[in-house]
């Protein structure tokens, strides 16, 4: 296994890790993908499991997780645990190589579907959107970044329930997020 074959998952959105993850699997000789990440960033990792396996490609499936802790260093001079996880993704129908004969790889088909990026972000990628105000607007209908950056301040407060100065901020992250 190589860094190659590896995607660490950090603060961007999930359909970046996605597409590096798709950009793996297609490298010539690469037959699995470990998906690692720390922290906050774990349920990002799953999500980018889940989305790539489920949405884009066929022939993989998930082979193996692997959960742990690291000592991180802090700034007072001690330490802290920090939550990791290890996601190997595998494509199916991959046999181990016999040393006497080599069987050829699966292919992984990438499923083409046609969205625009503003469209691939969730309400919950805006900065101030946690689970309550997730729940808020998405029972108002408003489930994408798109629709929540294209709403009125008033109109957004009246539909979700959320107070106009808040709901003005969120549609100014919203809009942020589609630059």
């Amino acid at each position: 296994m190589t860094d190659m074959d590896t995607v660490y998952i950090g603060n961007k959105p999930p359909m970046s890790y996605v597409m590096a993850l798709i950009t793996a699997f297609n490298a010539p000789g690469v037959d699995s993908v470990v998906i690692k990440a720390r922290g906050r960033a774990i349920s990002r990792a799953v999500d980018v499991a889940e989305i790539a396996k489920n949405r884009y490609l066929e022939g993989v499936e998930t082979d193996k997780i692997e959960i742990g802790s690291e000592q991180m260093p802090t700034h007072d001079g001690g330490t802290r645990g920090v939550s990791t996880i290890a996601i190997t993704m595998k494509k199916t129908g991959v046999k181990e190589a016999k040393p006497e004969a080599a069987t050829p790889s699966a292919k992984v088909e990438a499923k083409a579907v046609e969205v625009a990026p503003e469209e691939l972000l969730d309400i919950s990628e805006i900065k101030g959107v946690g689970k309550a105000t997730g729940e808020k607007l998405r029972k108002a209908g408003f489930t994408t970044v798109k629709s929540v950056a294209a709403a009125e301040p008033a109109d957004l407060s009246e539909k979700s329930g959320i107070p106009e100065k808040v709901a003005a901020k969120l549609i100014d992250s919203a809009k942020e997020l589609q630059k």
